[in-house]
């Protein structure tokens, strides 16, 4: 993560120091409008209606900004089906939350008005951690013979770069589109699966309930980032990641 993160940060204090030598000033310190709190509707439409993510981004020089955004996270109820002898019983206990942050940078030859309003691109890193438990049925020829009780902790840790354009609308109204933003990121899970009844608790369930909720939740498999799991204590993997976004704000 060292080797990510340590060119992001020299990339930042460049740019930095580039811009504070070129002495661009807004033509209004008073009256700019430098803020904007948003609504990040991604998570929401993606995963669940709990998922309410703010941000708030504040320009620091006319073609420079940075935003946070935090909220909480969960991933969504599975519904209740049944996947060959497997069957979703019910969901319980989902919480989780979500941190990040970004340094923008908007192109000044592209962009006809200064910042928030325009082309830009940034570095940026984010935090997601959510958790879950489920009940779920094995059957046998129809009839209930074991209940499984499947928990799961996940953890994303993200760094990367970033292109967006945000649209300012009669000077408050604002549109903010991250579509593309890839990152290296760090995943780790724990999975953990008792049993009642006449089963034996193996890999072999713990890899059909994988393969059941891959097919449930959109981005599960993307999330785990393996094929192939275990559960015996916190699997960890690094992969690549990609971070879109849809936000809508007011400025002042």
């Amino acid at each position: 993560m060292n080797k990510v993160l340590i060119p992001l940060l020299v990339l930042f204090f460049l740019s930095n120091i580039s811009f504070a030598q070129k002495g661009y000033d807004f033509p209004d310190s008073v009256d700019y409008k430098k803020n904007v709190i948003k609504w990040n509707i991604t998570p929401f439409l993606l995963w669940s209606k709990r998922n309410i993510n703010i941000g708030y981004e504040r320009v620091l020089k006319p073609y420079r900004s940075f935003s946070i955004n935090a909220g909480y996270f969960e991933l969504p109820q599975f519904t209740k089906k049944v996947f060959d002898s497997l069957q979703i019983k019910n969901t319980s206990k989902r919480s989780g939350f979500t941190v990040s942050g970004d340094y923008r940078m908007y192109f000044k030859k592209r962009n006809t008005r200064m910042a928030p309003d325009g082309l830009y691109w940034g570095v940026y890193g984010s935090f997601h951690h959510t958790q879950f438990e489920n009940d779920i049925v094995v059957l046998d020829e129809d009839e209930i013979s074991a209940n499984l009780q499947f928990g799961a902790k996940l953890n994303i840790i993200s760094a990367g770069v970033e292109l967006g354009y945000q649209f300012i609308i009669k000077e408050r109204l604002s549109i903010d589109l991250i579509f593309m933003g890839p990152s290296l990121s760090m995943y780790t899970n724990q999975l953990s699966l008792g049993a009642t009844g006449n089963i034996d608790v193996d890999d072999g369930y713990l890899q059909a309930i994988y393969e059941m909720l891959k097919n449930t939740i959109p981005g599960f498999d993307e999330l785990v980032m393996d094929g192939k799991v275990t559960n015996s204590g916190t699997n960890f993997s690094m992969g690549f990641g990609l971070r879109y976004m849809i936000q809508v704000g007011y400025r002042f």
